[in-house]
């Protein structure tokens, strides 16, 4: 993990992880409804089974409450920091539904997802909408661009144009052509909507989304957030659609991000 913030990332879960197991503040025990004695939490770190990714993958939770007991001289010789490799030494119990994302507390443009092109299709179903939301609609010189950012979506384009001039009552003939602009631009605006609401009328793709659900196992989906400086159950966060960072290169991804 190399991006900007990683690293203040890093220290806003390590400080929130001694926090709770310091015990002197109990807010946050108290928001979890659990009694802090004999719970500890831990931090994630290793990758994580995605049943839908088919592969190792960071988790969305950064930490978990487990249950045992654990000497306090040893607790006050990690300052109070616990992470996985403390879950065998001391045969702790990892609870269910106790998984926590910690976003630094400056954090307002955190990634809430990253979806590749196999990842939106077997949530979606088909990868139409996303090339849609990808597509280049502004900087005429980059429409040329699109095609192969079809053949990234693995959409044709034939296919592409048929289903927008279909759904918009369009007349698009071309998705490289500068008279095209109007239309490619009506294509984006559609697309990210339609993308939004499947995922706020859909439960199974935003339980998928925003808290792991489906895709990996407990206690490493995100029933509890700390956003903002404030630790609360975790929510569908008001969000935007926007390409990945990679589209100039050819890495084709749609990233959500909480709304400003």
């Amino acid at each position: 993990m190399k991006n900007k913030g990683t690293k203040e990332g890093t220290i806003q879960e390590i400080e929130f992880v001694k926090i709770l197991n310091q015990k002197e503040d109990l807010s946050y025990w108290n928001t979890l409804s659990l009694d802090p004695i004999n719970h500890y939490t831990i931090r994630v770190i290793s990758k994580k089974y995605g049943q839908l990714n088919e592969s190792k993958i960071l988790p969305k939770v950064d930490a978990f409450i487990a249950r045992g007991n654990i000497d306090s001289d040893y607790l006050k010789s990690k300052e109070y920091f616990l992470d996985e490799n403390d879950i065998e030494k001391f045969n702790l119990e990892p609870i269910a539904n106790s998984g926590i994302s910690i976003k630094r507390a400056d954090s307002k443009q955190y990634q809430i997802i990253k979806m590749s092109p196999s990842t939106f299709k077997k949530l979606f179903n088909s990868n139409i909408l996303a090339s849609g939301a990808s597509i280049y609609c502004t900087k005429e010189a980059e429409f040329i661009k699109n095609d192969e950012l079809l053949k990234g979506w693995d959409i044709s384009n034939s296919d592409f144009i048929n289903y927008f001039n279909q759904e918009l009552d369009l007349n698009l003939l071309s998705i490289t052509d500068a008279t095209s602009k109007k239309s490619l631009g009506l294509i984006k605006k559609f697309s990210n909507a339609k993308i939004a609401e499947i995922i706020n009328n859909n439960r199974q793709i935003s339980d998928f989304i925003f808290f792991g659900i489906g895709n990996f196992e407990e206690p490493f989906t995100a029933h509890w957030l700390f956003e903002h400086g404030e630790f609360k159950a975790n929510y569908i966060i008001p969000f935007t659609v926007t390409t990945g960072s990679g589209r100039s290169k050819g890495v084709y991804t749609l990233v959500l991000k909480p709304k400003r």
